[in-house]
């Protein structure tokens, strides 16, 4: 019976979060098990900022704040009561000179940079977890994830080459589940098939765990979050929010997509291919009964899930030409929406207008803008907020539209979305 059990980064930043973690993997001691865990809490957000200071050459603040970094990872490891001496000093200094050389010999393509700096955090992180379960006596080997998971050289938003995955998941941790070992891995990184390192988008560990559970026909994969399990809506955002006792692969798939930040929107096809039952757990409250996700859709409309999505850009497209917007405008646009990879999270489209939304991103409008501009007429109103709403009672979308000034509605049979900005008093 093969789980495969995911941490997320905010789960570990701490002692106690990584008491917890070793509390909960001695409960499946005995068991077959994989572990995949994310970097430690904001450190993904920190390099992102080390590798703007990187190409800006400020290299005093460049410093400073890997020196701030180094420093959160190093106090974590005391924290532990590993000493000086102890081997994981010497291998998180081996790590952090690394990275610090990466920041300076980065390559010109700013995608692929991200994914040759970003994913140290993933190797901070295992490092430490893998070395407190061996200090709590726990069978656990660290397999590299960039020699697990093959993908192609799509920087930022990878994606896997299934058969070549397959058959290094099964070289690499088939034996060692069979030696009875815990294999610990990286969420989020993984190797091109050119043996470059590259990443799956943000939040890409769940994708992860899904993709080792489909290697590896896994029971089941368990992913550990602060909140009871998966809600019906961001409990920080809305103080009445419930726990969904159980969703559908499908309904999981079409929260995700419309922004639910509990489950990446890559995570449950690989599972729902060889229904493998997903199940989201209390990290804290582990005895609190999970959100369970599978084949069966009955639930599915009995709860009105609430989505919502701050920092939004509305761009406002229409032609200079007076011709209307179709297939071979849109054909245009898109291809500069794939080029500076801007995922869509609404459009509409009309005679002689394009809207999209978009998660909001200065660098990638004006990269917008220039490319379209000359054939197109760009407007845009930024600082928006995306709402959406499924199965609702006829109730709860009409409530949280109360205050809000409506740039773009779209409805269909079971979702309702509407663009918004906050009127102020």
């Amino acid at each position: 019976m093969l789980r495969i059990l995911k941490f997320g980064g905010a789960l570990l930043k701490d002692k106690q979060g990584m008491q917890q973690l070793c509390s909960i993997v001695q409960n499946f001691n005995g068991q077959p098990l994989v572990v995949v865990v994310s970097a430690l809490g904001k450190t993904t957000n920190a390099l992102e900022e080390l590798l703007q200071l990187g190409f800006e050459k400020e290299e005093a603040l460049l410093e400073k704040k890997f020196n701030e970094l180094k420093k959160k990872h190093t106090e974590l490891v005391d924290a532990l009561r590993f000493q000086p001496d102890h081997p994981l000093f010497l291998k998180l200094e081996e790590l952090f000179g690394r990275l610090w050389e990466a920041l300076h010999r980065l390559p010109a393509d700013p995608y692929r940079a991200y994914d040759w700096v970003v994913g140290f955090g993933e190797l901070f992180s295992s490092e430490i977890v893998q070395t407190w379960l061996l200090k709590n006596r726990l069978p656990v080997k660290l397999v590299d994830a960039r020699q697990l998971l093959v993908t192609d050289e799509n920087f930022t938003r990878a994606s896997i080459h299934w058969p070549y995955t397959q058959k290094t998941i099964d070289a690499r941790c088939q034996p060692l589940l069979q030696q009875g070992k815990i294999v610990l891995t990286q969420g989020f990184i993984a190797g091109s098939e050119k043996g470059n390192p590259v990443t799956l988008g943000r939040e890409g560990s769940d994708f992860t765990a899904a993709v080792l559970a489909y290697a590896l026909d896994a029971t089941e994969v368990c992913i550990w979050k602060d909140v009871p399990g998966l809600m019906n809506g961001d409990p920080r955002i809305f103080p009445d929010v419930v726990q969904l006792p159980h969703v559908s692969y499908n309904e999981a798939i079409e929260l995700a997509f419309y922004g639910a930040s509990v489950i990446h929107p890559k995570t449950i096809q690989p599972l729902q291919r060889k229904k493998i039952p997903l199940k989201v757990c209390s990290f804290y409250s582990p005895e609190t009964k999970p959100t369970l996700i599978d084949a069966d859709e009955s639930d599915d409309s009995k709860i009105p899930n609430i989505i919502l999505k701050k920092n939004q850009t509305l761009l406002s497209i229409s032609s200079r030409n007076l011709s209307f917007m179709a297939e071979e405008n849109l054909k245009t646009v898109f291809s500069v929406f794939s080029r500076y990879k801007i995922h869509v999270n609404l459009m509409q489209n009309s005679a002689v207008s394009f809207s999209v939304c978009f998660d909001q991103n200065p660098r990638k409008l004006q990269a917008v803008f220039q490319a379209l501009q000359e054939l197109f007429i760009l407007k845009y109103n930024d600082g928006l907020q995306l709402l959406t709403v499924r199965h609702d009672d006829g109730k709860v979308f009409e409530k949280l539209l109360r205050g809000n000034e409506i740039y773009l509605l779209h409805e269909n049979r079971t979702t309702r979305q509407v663009l918004m900005r906050p009127v102020k008093k």
